[in-house]
């Protein structure tokens, strides 16, 4: 079924009241993707081949079981950001670059991929606003087009593109040392440490990406490592959730946070459950993860889900224990061995070669076209009259959303911060 005109500014109306609760937790854009918000879009019951095949799949599954998970995060400090969607976009990256490192044979640290490279520099390229919200997708397309080096380029600090903003840079472009940073005395400043940009790191690549939903589809894809899903967060879940398998019983939908999916199972008494690693910190939860029921899209943490296929051939630049191509300094990766790297075939990227105070667009930022995966399931098309009633009545109350929340929302969080500071 095609989405009348007057059916898409509904969609994007209900995004719109959702938006209007800034109190949330976090924030989703939900930019082109409008028609696929839980709100708008239900998801449908499983085949029968898809119970079939369910129950043909391990009945327990846990990546951090099998040692297979990297340290947590915590978004929330030293300052409040809004980026629980590269949070949980990037923690399933880093844990299934730790399962093909494995798979490989790799002996490696973990890698912990640079959350602040991205605040920092993907805007600019009209990819995410930052810590004012985003999509997974936005991280795995910036990693498709620029790849992400890891945290020891840059430490997580709660900030954004918004601090390169002038009059001059209105975009918020990052500069070179928005994306890998160094600071120290230098030769050519011996008595007074000086910081400058690092050109040449390792950069972690999404081969492909891609969008699901669904408790099959989902714990399909489980079984290749982690992945990351979308989902509502209540005020019970937020501030009253210990620990055990937390049931939402508010039917509440809007979602707003995201999250990484490590694995599923069942309780002692049956009742199936995903279990979750949040990134509010290792104090919260079960030691900063939680489960949550499966199978009944309980705070539809099943409607929307991503998976990124990591590219890691960088690595191999520096890692090999015989010939390595590269080796490092402090001003960033040196070539070692020129035969090596025309033996590899290809040379490691500069990031200077980024225009970073000219952003070079890409077909993704200048054509963005939502694709409509799935078929809207929204009932009957309302007649011309009606959908101008519907209209007129959700603008009303948006309008009304956006008030009540605007005061609300400033009020508990006054009160919020007057506790915890």
């Amino acid at each position: 079924m095609r989405l009348s005109p007057v059916s898409v500014l509904v969609a994007a109306a209900v995004v719109s009241c959702v938006a209007a609760l800034d109190s949330r937790t976090c924030h989703r854009t939900w930019k082109g993707r409008e028609h696929l918000h839980p709100n708008v879009y239900k998801l449908p019951p499983p085949t029968d081949d898809e119970m079939d095949e369910m129950r043909s799949l391990p009945r327990h599954l846990d990546w951090c079981e099998r040692g297979m998970c990297t340290p947590s995060w915590n978004q929330h400090i030293p300052i409040y950001c809004g980026s629980c969607f590269a949070h949980g976009a990037l923690a399933s990256v880093n844990d299934r670059i730790k399962i093909l490192h494995h798979e490989l044979g790799w002996k490696r640290p973990d890698v912990m991929i640079g959350r602040q490279s991205f605040l920092n520099c993907a805007p600019g390229h009209g990819l995410s606003l930052g810590c004012k919200g985003g999509e997974p997708a936005d991280v795995y397309e910036f990693m498709k087009v620029y790849g992400l080096p890891d945290e020891t380029c840059l430490h997580y600090n709660a900030t954004d593109y918004t601090k390169y903003i002038t009059a001059s840079n209105p975009n918020g472009t990052c500069p070179p040392e928005g994306f890998c940073i160094d600071c120290m005395k230098t030769p050519d400043s011996p008595e007074t440490p000086v910081c400058f940009p690092v050109s040449s790191m390792v950069r972690y690549r999404a081969k492909k990406y891609w969008r699901l939903a669904g408790e099959h589809a989902m714990m399909k894809e489980l079984q290749h490592g982690p992945i990351t899903c979308g989902m509502a967060c209540t005020n019970e879940f937020v501030f009253n959730y210990t620990a055990g398998i937390f049931r939402d019983t508010t039917n509440f939908t809007e979602l707003d946070h995201d999250v990484e999916i490590v694995g599923y199972g069942e309780d002692e008494h049956g009742v199936k459950y995903w279990r979750a690693r949040n990134s509010w910190g290792t104090y919260w939860g079960e030691s900063g993860f939680f489960k949550i029921v499966r199978g009944e899209n309980n705070l539809v943490i099943e409607s929307d889900c991503h998976v990124m296929v990591p590219d890691v051939s960088d690595d191999k630049f520096v890692w090999d224990k015989v010939h390595p191509a590269y080796g490092g300094s402090i001003y960033g990766l040196r070539p070692y061995d020129q035969n090596q790297i025309a033996h590899i075939g290809y040379p490691l990227e500069n990031s200077s070669d980024i225009s970073w105070n000219n952003t070079q667009h890409y077909s993704h930022e200048l054509l963005h076209k939502p694709k409509r995966p799935m078929p809207m399931k929204l009932g009957s098309t309302p007649t011309p009259s009606n959908a101008w009633i519907q209209l007129v009545m959700v603008a009303l109350v948006a309008g009304a959303v956006s008030i009540v929340a605007g005061v609300v929302g400033t009020s508990f969080r006054r009160a919020l911060y007057e506790r915890i500071g």
